[in-house]
C-alpha cells in the first residue's frame, strides 16, 4: 500500500493542489491527513477536499473547528478521530485535537482524554494517525520544547503500532524508528512539505520526506 501523508495544510488550497498532484504523479493508494485541515474557518475545508485526489483519511488537527467532522463526512472522507477503520488490510486508528496548548485553539483534550480515547482503539493497530507527536518523538518547538502528548507516548509504547503520523509541530519534521516503530512528522503542508509510505502488514518498507 502506498500512502502520501500530509498535515498542516491550514486552509492552503495550494498545498491541497500539491498534495493531489503529489497522489496522482506517485500512484498513491490513500491520501492520510494528520490534522489542521484549515485555519480556524470549517468553510475552508470543503475547497480543501475538492481539489484532493482518491481516498483520504483524516484526523481533525487544534485549528480546525469540530464542525469539519461533518465536511469529513460530506466529501466521503475516512474519519479516524476516535475510531479504527481497515483500509486495504491494514488496521487504522487515530485522534486528532491536540493536547492543552499555551495559547488558545479550537480543538483540544486533556491528556487523560487523549489516553482513554486512545486505549480503547489502538490494540492491534498497524497505523497510528494524531495530530499531536508522542512526546519526545519529533516535538520539539521553536522554543526547544517537546510539545508532544506523554498520553500519545504511553499509548505507542504499549501497544507499538508499526506505523505512527503526526504533525502539528511544524519545526520538527522528519522520521524517527524506535522499538520496531516508525514515527512520521511529515512537515506543515502549507510550506509545501509531504511524505510518502510503503507499507504492507508486516513493515513500513519505504519512507520518503518531500519538501516545497
Amino acid at each position: 500500500m502506498r500512502i502520501l501523508i500530509v498535515s498542516d495544510i491550514h486552509g492552503s488550497k495550494k498545498a491541497a493542489e500539491y498534495a493531489g498532484e503529489k497522489a496522482k504523479e506517485l500512484d498513491t493508494d490513500l491520501t492520510v491527513i494528520a490534522g489542521d485541515i484549515t485555519d480556524f474557518e470549517a468553510s475552508e475545508a470543503g475547497e480543501i477536499f475538492s481539489v484532493l485526489r482518491g481516498r483520504i483519511a483524516a484526523v481533525p488537527g487544534n485549528c480546525d473547528p469540530p464542525e469539519i467532522l461533518d465536511t469529513m463526512k460530506e466529501y466521503g472522507v475516512i474519519d479516524l478521530h476516535g475510531k479504527r477503520a481497515s483500509i486495504d488490510g491494514l488496521m487504522f486508528a487515530g485522534l486528532g485535537a491536540s493536547n492543552p496548548m499555551p495559547f488558545s485553539t479550537l480543538f483540544t483534550y486533556t491528556e487523560e482524554n487523549i489516553y482513554m480515547i486512545l486505549d480503547s482503539i489502538a490494540k492491534d493497530t498497524d497505523i497510528l494517525v494524531t495530530h499531536t507527536p508522542p512526546y519526545g518523538i519529533l516535538d520539539r518547538t521553536m522554543f526547544g520544547h517537546h510539545g508532544g502528548s506523554r498520553s500519545i507516548r504511553r499509548i505507542v509504547e504499549k501497544y507499538r503500532p508499526k506505523v505512527s503520523i503526526f504533525g502539528h509541530i511544524h519545526e520538527s519534521p522528519g522520521v524517527e524508528r524506535m522499538n520496531g516503530g516508525l514515527f512520521i512528522n511529515p512537515g506543515p503542508a502549507k510550506d509545501g512539505n509531504a511524505a510518502v509510505l510503503d507499507t504492507d502488514r508486516k513493515e513500513a518498507e519505504r519512507i520518503e520526506l518531500f519538501s516545497g
